[in-house]
């Protein structure tokens, strides 16, 4: 973990938002991913929840008026947008501004639901505490009432087994969340809300799908607890449905989840809301015609509540969505054939399938596009500057000046900056390896000495130059290293993504023969030529992998390895949402284009303990979308 500083005097701007492509990241997050996995193959943690599987009863709360209840997601990330959500959420009366309808406030909610991914880049006790733990502390109002909190886990929150995840919100741990009232006892829940409305929180570890336990315990739950013509919201912790439909089941064995969907469509539920985080954006996706269900239902992807943005024109995003309830013929046994799947599909649906449209994307998808083209000069995004002055300094002006320069050393070392430096590295040590052979022992071998490189064609520079590999094992390996870092970020996408990332990787390895081969023409000292090497290979290898996101997303791929390096702490949100009594439930996504860049202390001495550097820069909050699921 970072030397990260907590408390009152590290405020949330300090806070930097993760920086996905700094290397010990990167490693960091590939280790707790591969160790976790092991763990769950081995023993699922979830199948170790013992006791009876209860229903959380808070039907009672508002039986006659309406019930408000309030959802976010993947928080955790950088500070300005995780505490700006964290106070708008526990406000009792935030203000929407001007244009949003109503105008009037929307009372909090006595219920705070959370989706998951409440720290990153992975969960442990300190993660916690620095990114997510004390932002809503600090804007926690004085006196405050006690609520009802429940929560799923998300892949990050799996990093460490969800250990700081069952410390925080299950069980009987001394802190839990904010003093909360926290009544799960695993870490998936079906809570009973007002007027015959259910809400289920499902667990799909890092594997993608319910465990045999969770699979018996909802199972159950849907015989014996549910009625015909209730409703169900179903709280996933990833939007399963932006994948091609089936979720890549494999064949007579379909997903437990789609089971259960299925079950409840058997018995008469409704299920009238599909609800997940994870894609850092808010999507709303209706139901417009095709299978033979007579009410109205939704999917809802809200990802909104801190972390870095992600692209809402990706095609997986934007691309209109089925439902498809056919059976599985190739099944062996009778439990297997039935099962509701939703997913994206290239060919046209049919009229038994249900066909969902976009309704609403926040950010829209043309401001999501512009935002891509941040990614060319990225990974050379400056330092901080602001952050100098940000907070009293102690002694006199030289230790100042010392201490601004430590933490901004910190920074640096914490950034993406770090790949561009670690490319440069690179493109010297294949330089390195490969350029022995440009010696006049190698001349009868089909290669020219040092000296003579420049009186060579580039093309026929770079016939020698991977001549070389021959000569040079190390060389190869280095240059190899090269070419799968780049094929691996592209990865994202599947195998279809293989021939960008091999493209990509190509022009890499083109390109450090061809600043050798430029170099030689102007500096023949060989140690002022490996510098030069290096400060050449930082940029063009930055620029290389800015100039590719940038491609790759603005064609709608690479939706998370495309802009994670932006950080974007913009676009931020979450989901207000009303039962009335009449039984409808209605959503508000409530937005802010921005949030501030810097904080201060309460001058009043109170919470929130921090307030915005200046009034010009504070959160504009306003109805980003409104919806009506009628009963």
């Amino acid at each position: 973990m970072a030397n990260y500083k907590f408390g009152i005097y590290e405020p949330p701007h300090k806070r930097w938002p993760v920086a996905w492509y700094n290397p010990a990241v990167l490693m960091r997050s590939a280790l707790e991913t591969i160790s976790t996995g092991d763990q769950i193959r081995n023993l699922d943690r979830r199948e170790l929840f013992t006791g009876n599987f209860n229903v959380i009863d808070i039907s009672a709360q508002s039986s006659d008026s309406d019930f408000w209840w309030d959802f976010m997601s993947d928080s955790g990330d950088g500070g300005n947008a995780s505490y700006s959500i964290a106070r708008a959420m526990q406000t009792h009366d935030l203000q929407l501004a001007e244009g949003s309808f109503p105008t009037q406030p929307l009372p909090r909610g006595k219920l705070l639901v959370l989706g998951g991914d409440l720290s990153y880049p992975g969960a442990s006790p300190e993660e916690y505490q620095y990114r997510f733990i004390e932002m809503w502390e600090a804007s926690r109002p004085l006196g405050d009432e006690t609520r009802t909190v429940l929560a799923i886990p998300q892949n990050h929150d799996w990093f460490d087994n969800i250990s700081s995840f069952n410390r925080h919100f299950i069980g009987d741990y001394a802190q839990h969340f904010l003093d909360a009232y926290t009544p799960q006892t695993r870490s998936y829940f079906a809570a009973r809300l007002p007027q015959n409305w259910w809400l289920l929180g499902l667990d799909f570890a890092l594997v993608g799908d319910l465990d045999r336990a969770q699979l018996d315990a909802f199972m159950k739950l849907v015989a014996q607890d549910m009625k015909p013509d209730d409703n169900v919201i179903l709280l996933y912790p990833e939007p399963y449905w932006t994948r091609p439909l089936g979720d890549d089941a494999r064949l007579g064995y379909p997903k437990r989840y789609q089971r259960l969907e299925e079950a409840l469509l058997q018995r008469g539920i409704k299920i009238r809301l599909r609800l997940a985080g994870d894609l850092h954006h808010y999507v709303r996706s209706t139901a417009t015609s095709g299978a033979d269900l007579h009410y109205d239902d939704m999917l809802v992807t809200c990802g909104s509540g801190g972390a870095f943005l992600h692209p809402t024109h990706a095609l997986r995003v934007s691309a209109d969505k089925v439902m498809d309830r056919a059976e599985d013929l190739g099944t062996m046994t009778q439990d297997l054939k039935k099962r509701t799947r939703v997913g994206t599909q290239s060919n046209a649906p049919t009229e038994q399938q249900r066909q969902y449209k976009n309704s609403a994307f926040y950010p829209n998808r043309i401001k999501s596009w512009f935002w891509a083209w941040l990614n060319i000069v990225i990974l050379f995004k400056p330092l901080p500057i602001r952050d100098l002055y940000s907070l009293p300094a102690q002694g006199n002006w030289i230790a100042k000046i010392f201490q601004r320069i430590n933490e901004t050393k910190e920074w640096a070392f914490s950034g993406n900056v770090v790949l561009p430096f670690l490319l440069g590295l690179l493109y010297w040590f294949a330089v390195y390896c490969n350029s022995f052979v440009f010696s006049p022992a190698f001349i009868d071998s089909g290669f020219v000495a040092a000296s003579h490189i420049t009186t060579v064609a580039l093309p026929d520079f770079w016939q020698m130059w991977f001549k070389a590999f021959l000569f040079s094992p190390l060389g190869l390996i280095i240059h190899l290293v090269i070419f799968f870092l780049c094929v691996c970020t592209a990865l994202e996408d599947g195998w279809r993504s293989i021939i960008p990332g091999a493209i990509h990787g190509g022009v890499h390895l083109f390109a450090v023969p061809t600043l050798f081969w430029l170099i030689s023409f102007y500096e023949p000292n060989a140690y002022i030529k490996g510098l030069w090497l290096v400060a050449s290979g930082i940029i063009a290898g930055g620029l290389l992998f800015g100039i590719f996101f940038f491609l790759m997303s603005a064609a709608g791929r690479m939706a998370n390895n495309a802009f994670s390096p932006l950080a974007h702490e913009g676009y931020k949100g979450f989901l207000r949402f009303k039962i009335d009594k009449n039984g409808n439930l209605h959503g508000y996504m409530i937005g802010t284009d921005s949030v501030p860049k810097r904080w201060k202390i309460n001058p009043n001495g109170t919470r929130p303990l921090w307030v915005e550097y200046s009034l010009k820069a504070a959160p504009v909050w306003k109805l980003r979308d409104v919806f009506v699921l009628k009963k």
